[in-house]
């Protein structure tokens, strides 16, 4: 049924090497007047995935998986490569979304892994603890509770995906002039070494709205220091016009 006369709806989309999990304190307590969704994107967490690994075919297979959940007008939070499907459906039709959260989103204009890194990526697939150290790594201050289901999650992610991931990103890039008018927040952490935040800010700047950068949290702050990020979420969604 369509979302009139129920909760609106927050579509919650994790990042590299994740899955849904990463939203389990999000989905079991959602802010008060909505309901929260967190599919897992394909090829992640044992989903399939038959397409090209592209930032583009992501967007396509959320819109579809939108009308299959007969969502409208959603809230599209996204964290990562997951803030990157969430611009990229944003920009095809601003309209069709209530707002956008961008925690730790990949920048604007796309995110270039260095050449010599990608060896490492691939031997991620193989390597369980370098895989483990590299998840670790994210959460600087602490590690979230359910540390163990996202190694689990990331550990099952489709082989083309280690590269694949990588290189759709650096492919990938929106036009912020797409978005304007689109109620945005944007928030990264302060110990976060892959979207740091000069890059929060100069994405935040793009779209004419205020950074939030968080002390002491990394790339994964909106596990490592939910309440934080749940505050902020909150006092975004209750300013959000009504549909």
């Amino acid at each position: 049924m369509p979302d009139e006369g129920r909760n609106r709806t927050l579509v919650a989309l994790h990042g590299n090497f994740a899955s849904a999990r990463w939203w389990v304190d999000l989905r079991a307590d959602p802010p008060a007047g909505w309901r929260v969704l967190a599919p897992d994107l394909p090829g992640f967490a044992g989903t399939p995935y038959a397409g090209p690994v592209s930032i583009a075919g992501y967007a396509d297979w959320l819109q579809e998986w939108l009308r299959t959940q007969e969502v409208t007008r959603p809230v599209l939070l996204g964290h990562s490569l997951g803030g990157a499907v969430a611009l990229e459906v944003a920009a095809r039709d601003p309209q069709a979304l209530s707002g956008l959260v961008l925690a730790a989103s990949a920048p604007l204009n796309g995110l270039v892994t260095p050449e010599e890194n990608y060896p490492v990526l691939e031997l991620l697939r193989s390597t369980p603890a370098l895989l483990e150290a590299s998840l670790s790594a994210l959460f600087p201050s602490s590690r979230p509770a359910n540390f163990a289901d996202l190694l689990a999650d990331g550990a099952n992610m489709a082989a083309t995906h280690y590269s694949g991931n990588a290189r759709a990103l650096a492919a990938w890039g929106v036009d912020p002039a797409r978005l304007a008018g689109l109620p945005t927040l944007v928030v990264g952490g302060e110990l976060d070494p892959l979207i740091t935040p000069d890059m929060v800010r100069a994405q935040a700047a793009a779209l004419n709205v205020e950074a939030t950068v968080l002390s002491g949290r990394g790339h994964g702050f909106p596990q490592e220091d939910p309440a934080a990020f749940r505050a902020l979420l909150d006092g975004f969604l209750r300013i959000l016009p009504t549909p």
